[in-house]
């Protein structure tokens, strides 16, 4: 006989399904990070998106089309992906009917619904990989608090821009990067730091995270000549290695064009608008600062040897960045944040935690 399922049954497996479910702390991480990554989506298309899509348009096509400034057209990741996904989006049901724009052959709504879905997974991408090297390191609790103080300080940085979508995707590849270090997953690693040279020149920061935290602590002779032969500072040479020949071959291949961009332009700039870069970078990360660093300074090895890489960060923008577009901190938001968790939870190394939920193996 065919045994006959009865609809109770039926719904009572569901029910048991979703109560594992909510009650499965990764499940309920990812829950969250997906969440949160919707709502910013949503306000970032709102915020930004919408009011600067003409000039969106137009720069989307200038990269696509190589004749984007000097200062945007290398960063060919996300316009490339986004106008193959815009291209497909238009043979759907609800898109082929609005006509193709006057520069690329595709809607607006093609194209807005394709920027959409990247800014959506490179959120997703940043705040799940930013809890799960938190849940590694510290607890999951804390882990749980980060993704949210994460989210938080992103939707400050909606603001004095039109078209940056490389942002997002620098922050996930970096949080995304230290999480795959900590797991030793290096061939990943591998393939991360590449994406992150297709999306932004600075991503060159995240491999010089990866050079400091192999490097070890004696650095005697001795110790060089250990750590040598040891497959983490290997993979750490190598890949900067190739990530610098990428950026000749990348240069070589998309085309040289005359910079637009100059350091007068920035100190131009940032002397017009110093005192409204001070409010904001004050709010954003001043007023916070103490804390962050004592955090830092009582963090895992993981972070507090990838934060000697932010001193190099700074100092580039300094010189050539504008300085109220608090965008550029997206990128050191996975160190910032397990420093002010650490500090907030007056932590000490994971071994000296107490622990609510074991990490995840």
């Amino acid at each position: 006989m065919i045994p006959v399922t009865l609809p109770g049954d039926s719904r009572s497996r569901i029910r048991e399904l979703l109560r594992r479910a909510l009650t499965t702390p990764r499940f309920i991480l990812c829950w969250l990070a997906i969440w949160l990554s919707a709502v910013l989506t949503v306000d970032y298309y709102d915020r930004i998106e919408a009011p600067g899509m003409n000039d969106r348009i137009a720069l989307h096509h200038g990269i696509v089309t190589g004749s984007a400034p000097y200062q945007f057209r290398y960063r060919i990741l996300t316009p490339y992906i986004a106008d193959g996904t815009a291209r497909l989006l238009q043979h759907l049901p609800i898109v082929r009917t609005r006509p193709s724009m006057q520069l690329r052959p595709y809607s607006e709504l093609a194209f807005t619904l394709a920027y959409c879905f990247l800014n959506l997974l490179a959120l997703i991408t940043l705040f799940w990989s930013l809890g799960e090297l938190l849940w590694r390191l510290f607890r999951y609790d804390l882990a749980l608090c980060g993704v949210a103080l994460s989210a938080m300080l992103v939707s400050f940085t909606f603001r004095d821009h039109y078209f940056q979508p490389w942002s997002f995707w620098e922050g996930a590849f970096f949080a995304l990067g230290l999480l795959l270090i900590h797991r030793r997953r290096y061939a990943l690693f591998s393939g991360v730091s590449l994406l992150g040279l297709l999306n932004r020149e600075t991503s060159v920061f995240l491999l010089v995270a990866f050079l400091f935290t192999a490097l070890p602590q004696d650095m005697s002779r001795e110790g060089l000549r250990r750590a040598a032969r040891s497959r983490g500072l290997r993979f750490a040479v190598g890949n900067l290695a190739v990530w610098v020949a990428g950026f000749f071959i990348l240069h070589a291949v998309v085309g040289y064009r005359p910079s637009t961009f100059f350091l007068e332009t920035a100190l131009r700039g940032n002397r017009a608008h110093v005192g409204y870069a001070l409010i904001l970078n004050a709010l954003f990360i001043g007023l916070i600062s103490p804390l962050v660093i004592a955090g830092i300074r009582r963090s895992p090895p993981l972070i507090r040897r990838s934060a000697l890489m932010m001193p190099a960060y700074l100092g580039l923008l300094l010189v050539i960045g504008f300085w109220w577009e608090v965008r550029y901190w997206i990128t050191l938001l996975p160190i910032v944040v397990p420093g002010l968790v650490a500090a907030l939870a007056n932590a000490a190394p994971p071994k000296e935690l107490e622990v609510t939920l074991s990490a995840p193996g």
